[in-house]
């Protein structure tokens, strides 16, 4: 079994796509890396196609204050508050698993938009 799997972090508070290793634990499940990535605490699955997962701070937007960054992804309505990272998925006999993702950066960072918001608590 594998270590770790290959994704894409997506950073909008440096505005940068990277390649990141999340690391898997003994049983294949990801959470722990994905929470170090994220630098969060909770994990929302976003399914962007049948091969491709964007993993986000589920809280992101409970928690916005005036140095909260945000990030858009093609097809998506919401903007995301904080970082996310972008994983593949393969189908197997008793679910869906994580992989590794199957896009390079190349690949997806035209899908990307870094966006900007003020911060207004009474919105």
């Amino acid at each position: 079994m594998k270590n770790s799997i290959r994704g894409i972090l997506i950073d909008p508070y440096t505005k940068t796509l990277s390649y990141t290793d999340i690391e898997l634990n003994e049983h294949g499940g990801c959470l722990k890396g994905l929470y170090k990535a994220i630098n969060c605490d909770l994990v929302e699955l976003v399914r962007l196609s049948k091969d491709l997962d964007l993993w986000v701070d589920e809280e992101g937007l409970l928690k916005i204050d005036e140095d909260t960054k945000y990030f858009h992804t093609e097809g998506m309505s919401n903007p995301i508050a904080g970082r996310g990272v972008l994983l593949g998925n393969k189908r197997t006999k008793e679910g869906v698993d994580v992989a590794d993702c199957p896009y390079t950066i190349d690949d997806v960072l035209s899908k990307i938009t870094f966006r900007e918001f003020s911060f207004n608590p009474f919105y």
